[in-house]
């Protein structure tokens, strides 16, 4: 909505709250001017971007590894991270960090070499990280200038004229808006977060239960440890049976990687007496963000000691080194197969744990086995098809219905689908296009496939968007300008610390909405007289302004 918004006249910061950088929803409204209202437009935006972000990790893996490893390090990366539920490339605030991310990891391309043609498009890939996060931006900044310390020229392109030129684009964006307005609803809000943010962001890394994800850490390791283990004791043994038996270390080999594929199996698709069990193994890429920090701290070390790198991480450049883990720190502890940050943060530190792996069994193979790099690349590639069935699997397992919608269709699972295409069906038949419609905690995609309208400045309302004299504005504008419909669904926030709208935050408003609005209809398997935001069940309540109603 904040794109669509934009693009029918309505000024970023001003008129519309949004807490990052205006690149990512002035591509959304430059869209929205070109497709209309289109959900297959915006997929289309959002898979560019998607791409543009492979095809740099790509790059990125073939400088570090050869072209086969490399191919496969990119694959693990796409498996492990792109398509992860629930689809976080469209979403509004991550759809700004994948852009971030895909700019920062071009960034490393360009500026891998000195050349002032490729530091030119490296600059404007910072350029376009500052202006979609700002924040991102300037940690990538940080650490390219560090990587290139040595170069002052360098610095200039990589470093000052990228700033200079965000700062003119922020104050451009920021023009008649006043100061206090950016910090509380627009872009400085960074300078400022309130302490939701803050829970969001211990809660993405891990560090709000950081009991639980030690003990969830320390899991992975083990088994990832007996993996390694079975590795190394296969590769040696077909080491030395190849010395009087050479096709029977042929054999070897392939039975231990057989071992591998059917414990992968055996995990992808439990037995019924397994599955509760097999359910508390947290995911094995839970330990790439430590092990990529831990490299990177390393590797700072050395720098400052005037010292070159060695051992299995040696041919990795210090710049993608560190990048990758500013990213592994946003995940430190919690990184795992759900969106949204994962898809975007993960992939970079698992190409730098391939190269890791790769690396240290070309370094043992000789004093373990000269299958055991082979070993290693057959392991990888059990773990990707393991990866690729249980995604086909959750995707293609029944009970996702096609919802058709004026602004193209989507797939939902059961409960919300059902709700989702009543509620459009009610709302489509009750109000026209261009009617007011308002929705807590949110309501943005009812309104953009059917063009309606907000009258709030903000598109959400979840913690740490409203202080108590914005939750008072909110209610003052709600009684002066109310919408024509009002939209309740069932939708919790994750990682603020408090969950449920109406219940644990912003009660005032919620009091204030019931109040003046009616009941009209519910819908979904949550549907029931006096249901609550919080309550079991998905639902999606509409109600109505006193008169409103066609």
């Amino acid at each position: 909505m904040v794109p669509w918004r934009i693009s029918q006249g309505e000024t970023l910061y001003r008129d519309i709250h949004f807490h990052h950088g205006p690149l990512g929803p002035w591509l959304g409204a430059l869209c929205d001017r070109v497709s209309g209202r289109s959900l297959a437009g915006r997929t289309l935006l959002a898979a560019l971007i998607c791409l543009a972000h492979l095809a740099a990790l790509d790059r990125v893996s073939r400088r570090i590894l050869s072209p086969w490893r490399a191919a496969l390090a990119t694959s693990v990366a796409v498996a492990v991270a792109l398509f992860l539920r629930p689809g976080g490339w469209l979403f509004p605030f991550s759809f700004d960090t994948a852009i971030a991310v895909a700019a920062l990891t071009w960034a490393l391309v360009q500026a891998d070499r000195v050349d002032r043609r490729r530091d030119g498009i490296a600059g404007l890939c910072l350029l376009l990280a500052l202006v979609a996060r700002i924040e991102m931006g300037l940690a990538g900044i940080v650490v390219l200038t560090v990587a290139r310390r040595r170069e002052p020229v360098r610095l200039l392109r990589l470093g000052f004229f990228p700033a200079v030129a965000a700062a003119v684009v922020y104050g451009a964006a920021s023009l008649g808006t006043p100061l206090a307005r950016l910090v509380a609803d627009g872009w400085l809000r960074v300078v400022d977060p309130p302490a939701a943010f803050r829970s969001v962001y211990r809660a993405y890394a891990g560090l709000d239960r950081p009991g639980l994800r030690l003990l969830e850490l320390a899991l992975a390791t083990t088994v990832c440890a007996l993996i390694a283990s079975l590795l190394l004791a296969t590769a040696a043994i077909a080491g030395r049976v190849a010395i009087t038996r050479r096709r029977a270390a042929e054999v070897i080999p392939v039975a231990g990687i057989a071992v591998l594929a059917a414990a992968a199996v055996l995990r992808t698709w439990p037995p019924t007496g397994l599955a509760e069990a097999l359910s508390l193994v947290p995911p094995l890429v839970r330990v790439v963000p430590p092990c990529v920090l831990l490299a990177a701290l390393q590797r700072l070390v050395l720098r400052a000691r005037s010292k070159d790198p060695r051992g299995a991480l040696s041919g990795i450049p210090d710049a993608t080194l560190w990048l990758a883990a500013v990213f592994a720190a946003r995940l430190f502890l919690a990184a795992g197969y759900v969106g949204p940050y994962d898809a975007f943060f993960l992939p970079l530190p698992v190409l730098v744990c391939v190269a890791g792996i790769f690396g240290i069994a070309d370094r043992a193979a000789p004093a373990v086995g000269a299958a055991l790099p082979r070993m290693a690349a057959a392991a990888l590639c059990v773990f990707l098809a393991s990866r690729c069935a249980t995604v086909a699997r959750f995707y293609r397992q029944p009970g996702w219905s096609e919802i058709e919608t004026p602004a193209g269709s989507v797939w939902l699972p059961a409960g919300v689908a059902e709700a989702t295409r009543d509620a459009l069906a009610d709302l489509s038949a009750r109000w026209p296009s261009g009617s007011l419609l308002a929705g807590f905690p949110e309501c943005g995609f009812f309104g953009y496939v059917l063009g309606f309208q907000n009258p709030f400045w903000l598109e959400q309302f979840f913690p740490g968007h409203l202080d108590s004299d914005g939750e008072d504005r909110a209610i003052a504008l709600l009684r002066s300008r109310p919408p024509d419909a009002l939209l309740y669904a069932n939708v919790l926030a994750v990682g603020e610390g408090q969950r449920a709208f109406g219940t644990d935050y912003l009660r005032r408003l919620d009091e204030a909405a019931r109040a003046g609005f009616p009941t009209t209809s519910i819908h979904g398997p949550g549907a029931r007289p006096g249901a609550r935001i919080g309550d079991p069940g998905f639902f999606v309540e509409i109600r109505r302004r006193p008169g409103a109603v066609r």
